[in-house]
């Protein structure tokens, strides 16, 4: 049914599947820190995300949050790194995390105003 797969709902679910495939491919370059013959697996996802980004949100407004623009992360034209950077690593490991909690949190929401408009009733 559409009232379950609104636009909201699938890009956020698209987000969680996301930040899930690299939080793999993060424990995965941390599992192989000390084997000198890994590659570092990419783990930088956010052009897979920002393409499905695209097809459903637009900025139409100078007030939008625009796309943050740190020259520290790597663009994805860029080589990869064939050491793993411990401390590197577990900092993304964070961030990915509280990127899903936080997609997470609104898909739980969203669900909630559905039960609530289904139900009447919030619980």
């Amino acid at each position: 049914m559409k009232i379950f797969n609104t636009e909201n709902i699938v890009l956020l679910k698209k987000a969680l599947d996301v930040y899930s495939k690299q939080h793999e491919a993060i424990a995965e370059n941390i599992a192989n820190a000390n084997n000198p013959e890994y590659k570092r697996a990419e783990t930088d996802f956010s052009k897979l995300l920002k393409s499905n980004l695209e097809r459903t949100l637009k900025v139409t407004d100078p007030r939008h949050i625009a796309e943050p623009t740190d020259p520290k992360r790597r663009g994805p034209d860029e080589k990869k790194e064939p050491e793993v950077d411990l401390s590197r690593e577990m900092g993304q490991l964070a961030e990915n995390q509280i990127r899903y909690d936080f997609s997470a949190r609104i898909l739980r929401k969203e669900y909630q105003l559905l039960n609530l408009s289904i139900n009447g009733r919030n619980g």
